[in-house]
């Protein structure tokens, strides 16, 4: 073929195409016509003269697939060829086309073409030319025959898996058919394997496909058996045993369970199995199958697979101590003892199933026992160690001879095959009970004295006692009871439950037993439940240890006792044998306490404060809450108000409608409440009356309040005075105390008064002459924001900026008004003199005649005013409207705009009467030169017709502003106008106080009749001089809005602080105020310090008076105990009034000064001074039962106080602070003072005739009253009392 090839080599270059000249295009079309003429042309390869597209260029040895047609090497730089491989016709050998040929190829390769096809793969996978897919196909399609040991085996590369390692497994060994023969895997690297896929073979694999093809005799010849052949046995074994110390425990696990039940271990016996051969250490006899030939392989392995270093425990008991000893051996013969201290010896290598052997097998003689043979042998667990203790306790014990030592290897070994040192738990538990049982008391004792002494060291602490079901624990009171852990306790107090206590002399060991000191809550709450207390001191001890146990009570335990009947209560009757019955209620039923006035309409019990303990936890209260007090009084409304009397229901009901959004959730309740007669109503008539509940009025000697129980539809809401007192007679009214309490009323569908009331109006004709209601609505308007600042906004009905727009005054002739109540066919028919008439349009017209009632007045406009008016609401009315803007103002009321106003109008007026003078002047000077030129052409006749004189005009005309029938003496209309009434004076009046009235000089001027302290007072409204000084100027500063004042008066009335000074020393001072050019602020020293208290409020004296003397303040208190009460009292309300804590206010008291009160800057604290309270006759007062003149002053002293928390200079903001203060609490201070004087009224009363002590540091001190000036002492010097900041 190669010198065939060679002769051809210079034919190939008629092939090769050079370049034409001149023309190299010439050649090129040459070149491609010739290619272009046929490409389906022959070549010669390696199998001969094949179509081009057969042939392949090889670049790499494939000999081992012969049948491809290969290009032979010696054309591949023949120009022919170059031509055709580089146009692509003649293409390179691909591994597809190795893997077409061995598929399609029907024979198979020889061992040499087998390891050029691995050697060819793992160049490629070396050379990274071939992928893991292309090396799975021509390993799958590639199948050799193995000829080389004459059994000509077909080996498939698609079978094979594993390859040997020669280290671990000889080659000479046979492998598995997926293993493939080490000679093609000797010269491959690891690389190489991984590349072809193989994997190691693992020793455990191949130990398991020797077993398992031995049994099958299918792949194993009989020289492999590893049962049959003890070489190939011994050389199996030295493989397994070179590789056991690198095995996993999984691997050594698989081959020990290979090979422990077959015959793989030569002896000098034959082949046995390894549980079945010994050492050659083994010589206590001479038939023992022992190993041989065995030099290679390691005793650890060896032993692993159960080879026995010592005697297999049946054959020690068959020949050494069982019959066979009477036999062949009979020579040998063991005692227990003998086996113990071989089994010491060898231990260590006694296997595991031998030990377990041993512990179950009777190998031991006891101690002489009653009951017992001597012959009979136990099992080493069924016998206890040979002590004094246990012999005692009854057991059985080890025979043992000489002294038996615990310590010792023997006690140790047979500790470990299960030898007891100590009864179990249960054991000794039975041991002690039935000791109990059988009487025998030193039994009994002995055996819980061993428990407590081993408690730690022989694992009794490992036990659970409290689950022991057998009683064996001695209890007080009885010799012979026995009692579970579970069931006894330490607490001697849980006998009160009927639980046992365990004995005394036990209780240091308790936790040792397992005995808790109290028994579970369950089980004493359900003990409690099954047998409550029968009586008090039953209760008693009962709840105060369960109080004891709050700790461990459960919400649900509490809810469980809570409707539990457990609390005994003893009733008013008697049984037959003469002692109180006794019932029981739950704790949720009964309440905590004596109970007061509500304990005879409740259920209350006190058995002493730690037993009240549990009661409350469980649902108990002190008192009922308002939901128990309601629905008790809809059903026992008549013992309700029994026991508690009237003022106390009230109190009760007031309550109830003080939760009424919490009632109201609860339908039935309030269905309950619309019809029980429980609601309070009065109804006045004559003072005979049969009813028990009288309550004093207006008029006690003709009428008095009868007190009802009635239906929410007998009763009626005064919203209407006027017709109250009309109709009063026919109806039942609801109590008018609480506002709150009316508004239940009104919820539960009480009706109101004017709702049942249908009037008519019979009026005369309008006056031509409407002055007088001009001037009523002007004082209407003019007084109604002052009305309404003392009131809520939902309490008004109608403001001021309504009634502007609203509301007009008409006079009228006559008024008569016929009025009916529903129910009522008898009209009621008066003359009045005021009356609303209500228009279409929705105003309404105030219907007066020209002599009318302010009362009247006042009632009409308060109804329209306020959604449910009071008498107080029209007395209040009434004493605005009647009283002089100077007298408001007098008592607080914030004036001054409408006083500015007065005085703008006033300027006005006189301003327009002095421009119509001036225009009447030069009228009458041009009707003079008028007249006087017509008199000279007319005569005498025209000079009659000459005008009135200017005198007369100015009489006839009034001045702007000016009353018709007022003159031009303004200070005379008030001279003959009567003084209206005081404020207080017109309220006390109407509610039956007789206050005198101080009279006044008919020659005082407005200015006289005010208090001593206004006339040095720089006014910003009234420009007055000053009694020294220039006059005072109007101050600069911008008047504070409404919302601004309101700001500081809440400022000022939360701005105090509590004071605990012991000692408060001030330095007297001095400064001018700003906006008061004539005035100073002078500040006297202080210097008190504390000496006690007096119903709650701090007293502090003088240190000068004291002489640092602590017995004379403790003297001074005791001398004075009775004035400090009252004075207390007397602040007490006061701070009532403001609702100031009373801990703000504090008393002291020097010998000498002239501070009344004042206001300590660093807390705010008010200090006020008790040596004017008793020279202001304050003391006498309070002590003759009038109580409202003391409060009245002092509420005025601590409003001046409570401003200075605001302002501490008395400016205009100061006087601006404390009339806010004033306005808002007036009739508050009005209702303390009524209060204090309902309980004891004096002869003659003043409140408004009292002279206030002085707001003022600098001015002189007021005059005092004509009633107290005798009880003024004589004093040296000028007197300035002074209220200190």
């Amino acid at each position: 073929m190669l010198e065939f090839c060679v002769g051809l080599m210079p034919d190939s270059e008629t092939f090769e195409w050079g370049t034409t000249t001149p023309q190299s295009d010439v050649g090129k079309a040459i070149q491609i016509a010739f290619w272009s003429c046929s490409k389906e042309f022959e070549l010669l390869s390696s199998r001969g003269v094949v179509p081009i597209g057969n042939a392949r260029v090889a670049s790499e040895d494939l000999s081992f697939v012969d049948e491809l047609p290969v290009m032979p090497e010696a054309v591949l730089d023949a120009g022919l060829i170059k031509r055709l491989r580089e146009s692509g016709d003649l293409k390179a050998a691909q591994v597809e086309d190795i893997v077409w040929i061995l598929e399609k190829s029907k024979r198979t390769r020889t061992p040499s073409q087998l390891q050029q096809l691995l050697a060819f793969v793992c160049a490629r996978a070396r050379a990274n030319t071939i992928s893991q897919k292309e090396i799975r196909a021509l390993l799958d399609s590639a199948v050799a025959t193995d000829e080389e040991d004459g059994s000509n085996q077909t080996l498939a590369l698609s079978q094979i898996i594993d390859y040997v390692n020669p280290d671990k497994i000889p080659p000479t060994m046979p492998v598995p058919p997926t293993t493939i023969p080490f000679k093609y895997t000797k010269g491959l690297s690891k690389f190489d394997t991984d590349a072809l896929g193989f994997q190691e073979l693992h020793t455990v694999k191949w130990l398991q496909w020797l077993v398992v093809h031995r049994d099958a005799r299918g792949q194993v010849s009989a020289e492999h058996d590893i049962e049959k052949t003890p070489a190939f046995a011994i050389g199996v074994l030295k493989v397994l045993s070179k590789q056991w110390p690198s095995l996993s425990q999984e691997g050594k696990t698989a081959i020990l369970t290979a090979l422990e039940n077959r015959t793989v271990i030569p002896t000098k016996m034959g082949m046995k199995k390894p549980s079945d051969a010994y050492f050659s250490s083994v010589k206590l006899f001479q038939d023992l199958p022992v190993i041989q030939d065995l030099p290679n392989v390691k005793e650890p392995f060896l032993v692993a697979l159960g080879v026995r270093k010592t005697l297999e425990i049946g054959v020690v008991f068959d020949r050494l101590m069982g019959s066979a000893a009477q036999g062949e051996h009979s020579t040998i013969r063991w005692s227990h003892v003998d086996l113990v201290k071989y089994l010491v010896s060898v231990w260590a290598d006694v296997p595991n199933r031998d030990r377990e052997r041993l512990r179950s097998t009777p190998i031991c003689p006891a101690e002489g026992l009653q009951g017992t043979s001597p012959d009979q042998i136990f099992r080493i667990s069924e016998l206890y160690e040979p002590n004094d203790s246990l012999r005692r306790l009854g057991l059985r014990t080890l025979q043992w001879p000489g002294t038996y030592n615990s310590d010792s290897r023997e006690g140790r070994l047979l500790h470990m095959l299960g030898l007891k040192d100590a009864p179990p738990y249960a054991d000794l538990v039975n041991i002690i009970a039935a000791a109990g049982q059988s009487k025998d008391a030193a039994l009994r004792d002995f055996a819980l004295r061993y428990y407590i002494n081993n408690f730690q060291s022989k694992g009794y602490n490992t036990s659970i006692p409290a689950e022991t079901k057998v009683p064996f624990l001695p209890v007080q009171g009885s010799e012979e009871k026995l009692s579970v852990p579970s069931d006894c306790f330490t607490n001697e107090r849980a006998a009160l439950l009927r639980f046992d206590i365990l004995r005394p002399d036990l209780h240091q060991h308790a936790l040792q037993f397992g005995v808790q000191p109290d028994p579970p809550i369950d089980r004493c709450i359900r003990r409690l439940v099954r047998k409550p207390p029968q009586n008090n001191r039953q209760a008693r001890e009962l709840f105060t240890y369960m109080t004891l146990r709050l700790g461990s009570i459960t919400r649900q335990h509490a809810d469980t006792l809570g409707e539990a009947k457990i609390v005994p209560v003893s009733g008013k009757e008697f049984d037959g044998q003469g002692k109180r019955t006794v019932r029981f209620l739950s704790p949720r039923e009964c309440f905590l306490g004596d109970g007061g006035d509500l304990g005879n309409v409740f259920d209350f019990v006190d058995f002493s404060p730690e037993a009240n303990m549990l009661l409350l936890h469980c649902g108990s209260k002190h008192r009922p809450e308002t939901p128990e007090i309601t629905n008790a009084l809809i059903q026992r409304p008549g013992k309700f108000l029994q026991e508690l009397g009237v003022s106390r229901y009230m109190e009760l009901l007031i309550m109830v409608s003080r939760a009424w959004e919490t009632l109201k959730k609860d339908k039935s309740l309030i269905e309950a409440m619309k019809q029980a007669p429980f609601l309070l109503a009065t109804k006045e008539t004559t003072s005979d009356s049969s009813s028990n509940y009288l309550e004093e009025g207006e008029d006690e000697a003709r009428r008095a309040k009868v007190w009802h129980l009635a239906k929410v539809s007998e009763i009626v809401v005064i919203d209407e005075i006027v017709n109250y007192h009309i109709f009063k007679a026919h109806l039942l009214a609801a109590p008018q105390q609480d506002e709150v309490l009316e508004t239940m009323y009104l919820q539960l569908g009480v009706p109101e008064l004017g709702s049942l009331i249908t009037q008519r109006q019979n009026t005369g004709n309008p006056l031509p002459d409407q002055i007088t209601a001009t001037k009523l609505q002007s004082i209407i308007l003019e007084r109604a924001p002052l009305y309404f600042l003392d009131y809520q906004k939902d309490s008004i009905r109608h403001d001021t900026k309504w009634l502007e727009k609203n509301l007009t005054v008409q006079t009228l002739r006559r008024i008569t008004v016929r009025k009916w109540l529903k129910g009522l066919e008898t009209p009621h028919e008066e003359t009045k003199t005021a009356t609303l008439r209500r228009e279409a349009s929705g105003a309404y017209i105030l219907l007066i005649i020209d002599e009318y009632d302010m009362w009247q007045v006042s009632q009409v406009l308060a109804s329209l005013l306020l959604h449910r008016s009071k008498y107080r609401d029209a007395v209040v009315l009434e004493s605005l409207l009647r009283s002089s803007l100077r007298s408001l103002q007098q008592r607080g009321f914030n004036v001054e705009r409408w006083l500015r106003q007065k005085e703008k109008e006033d300027q006005i007026a006189q301003e327009a009467h002095l421009k119509r003078l001036e225009l009447e002047q030069r009228e009458r000077q041009e009707r003079e030169a008028l007249q006087r030129q017509l008199k000279s052409q007319r005569g005498r006749d025209e000079e009659e017709e000459d005008p009135l004189p200017s005198q007369e005009k100015q009489e006839r005309d009034p001045i702007p502003g000016q009353f018709p029938d007022a003159g031009d003496n303004r200070d005379s209309v008030t001279e003959k106008k009567q003084e209206p009434e005081g404020f207080f004076e017109g309220i006390g009046k109407r509610f039956g106080f007789d206050f005198g009235r101080k009279p006044q000089p008919t020659q005082t001027s407005q200015r006289d009749q005010e208090p001593a302290y206004l006339e040095d007072e720089p006014d910003a409204d009234v420009q007055r001089p000053a009694s020294n000084g220039p006059p005072a100027t109007k101050p600069p500063n911008k008047p504070m809005t409404p919302q601004e004042l309101d700001y500081q008066v809440q400022k000022a009335m939360t701005g105090s602080r509590p004071d605990s000074s012991t000692i408060i020393q001030d330095q007297p001072s001095t400064h001018k105020v700003e906006e008061m050019h004539t005035m100073c602020d002078p500040k006297p020293g202080m210097d008190i310090v504390h000496i006690g208290e007096m119903s709650g409020l701090r007293v502090l004296i003088d240190d000068a008076f004291i002489s640092s003397s602590k017995q004379n303040g403790e003297r001074f208190m005791i001398q004075n105990r009775e004035g400090l009460e009252q004075f207390a009292s007397v602040l007490h309300a006061c701070a009532t009034i403001y609702r100031i804590p009373p801990q703000v206010v504090q008393i002291f008291y020097d010998d000498s000064g002239g501070t009344v009160a004042f206001n300590r800057r660093a807390t705010n604290s008010m200090f006020f001074n008790y040596r004017f309270f008793k020279e202001f006759g304050h003391l006498d007062m309070v002590q003759q039962g009038n109580k409202a003149d003391p409060i009245n002053s002092w509420a005025l002293s601590m409003a001046h106080e409570l401003a200075h928390n605001v302002e501490g200079s008395h400016n205009t903001m100061f006087q601006s602070v404390m009339q806010g203060i004033n306005e808002k609490h007036t009739f508050r201070i009005y209702e303390v003072a009524k209060g204090t004087q309902q309980q004891q009224r004096p002869a003659q009363s003043s409140i408004l005739q009292h002279t206030a002590p002085t707001f003022d540091h600098s001015r002189p001190a007021p005059t005092t009253p004509a009633p107290f000036q005798q009880k003024q002492p004589v004093r040296k010097g000028p007197f300035v009392p002074t209220f200190k900041r």
